[in-house]
């Protein structure tokens, strides 16, 4: 086709307006409702990988391994002395655990107030870390290689050696840890990234997917198209996980599905207008969708943030969605602790595999 037919000047035109509605929902988001303190700040987005409240406080761990934290109140965060680069933060027992990078070992390191704690020291024998998981319940650390499973418990290390090694890219790995498997979830933007489980009883690694139409990225779970961007246990059967998709790039892309054994389906999609003018359904879900960019687990409903709001699932077929805040900037980080029970950061960390712009993640309360 013509690059100057009408045909493709109309998928131009509608791309051109998807990204420019993305961008002034963020604009809209980041509109402070008072300005910061020092007007001289800077107001990018920042590149922020992971976020965690504790204490009273949120914790946002840069992609370059920085860390700063700030609470409600705060006009603006403060750099948090670190141990080393810190490779992913997360919450386990009340407290604010991190993993940090070293010459021949990694450690796992506790944030009390008199300083960082050593928990653990997991030699690294070579390995690159694949991603990295928190089990809060079971107080457990979970660290997967390349080409092994490291569970955590205070000062006790478990291993797993992996039946078939892990192949890179790695990028924004998370792993959920379960009692019978360790699931995986990569989001290496546009080029997809999927799920992966490990059986704890041996080792044997899996690719999770379906692909019911057949079609190049064919849903509901695709390796080589679905970002996965977050992993939780489904409140309403602690036997299946739910993964959340999420990918900005010339179009809106997202999903939530549901995995239960080797069964695969979709939980939920929302479609996000303009759409292509050759829109193809997928099982009734259109070209352009609600991207998701997080999942957080609660006692009897888990917590998914879109690229237009929160929405709240407890089982149902619908659920509860509220609209992205306003966020404010706070020392040239936009954030929200408008919602009750959630915190909210704008991040650009996707940026770097996609044209994704500035998206939300959150951090439960």
């Amino acid at each position: 086709m013509n690059w100057t037919s009408p045909a493709k000047r109309r998928l131009i035109f509608v791309s051109a307006a998807i990204i420019a509605a993305t961008a002034a929902a963020t604009v809209y988001a980041c509109s402070s409702q008072s300005a910061s303190s020092d007007d001289t700040e800077e107001s990018e987005m920042q590149p922020i990988k992971s976020a965690v409240y504790v204490n009273d406080r949120l914790w946002l761990l840069h992609d370059d391994g920085s860390l700063v934290s700030l609470g409600p109140s705060d006009a603006k965060p403060e750099k948090v002395t670190a141990p080393g680069k810190l490779i992913e933060i997360c919450k386990l027992g009340g407290s604010l655990v991190a993993v940090a990078s070293g010459a021949n070992a990694w450690t796992v390191e506790q944030q009390q107030s008199a300083g960082w704690v050593v928990r653990a020291k997991l030699p690294t024998e070579g390995d690159s870390i694949a991603a990295i998981g928190c089990d809060g319940s079971a107080n457990v650390v979970t660290v997967v290689t390349n080409k092994r499973v490291l569970d955590v418990a205070g000062d006790t290390v478990r291993t797993l050696k992996l039946k078939q090694e892990l192949k890179p890219p790695f990028a924004n790995g998370i792993a959920l840890a379960t009692s019978d498997a360790v699931w995986l979830g990569f989001n290496v933007g546009e080029w997809g990234g999927g799920l992966k489980r490990i059986a704890r009883s041996g080792g044997q690694v899996q690719a999770v997917a379906r692909n019911r139409s057949g079609e190049l990225c064919g849903g509901p779970l695709n390796t080589e198209c679905d970002p996965v961007t977050g992993i939780v246990s489904a409140p309403w059967d602690r036997s299946c996980v739910v993964a959340s998709i999420g990918l900005v790039h010339m179009m809106s892309h997202g999903r939530l599905v549901e995995v239960c054994g080797n069964d695969v389906r979709r939980l939920y999609f929302k479609a996000l207008d303009p759409q292509p003018p050759n829109n193809r359904l997928d099982d009734g879900e259109p070209a352009s969708t609600v991207a998701f960019f997080g999942l957080q687990g609660a006692p009897s409903s888990l917590w998914a943030v879109g690229l237009d709001g929160l929405y709240r699932f407890d089982g149902k077929q619908s659920p509860t969605f509220q609209p992205l805040p306003k966020f404010e900037n706070k020392g040239g980080y936009w954030v929200s602790f408008d919602v009750p029970g959630v915190a909210l950061v704008m991040t650009d960390v996707n940026q770097r595999l996609s044209m994704s712009g500035s998206v939300p993640i959150m951090a439960v309360r």
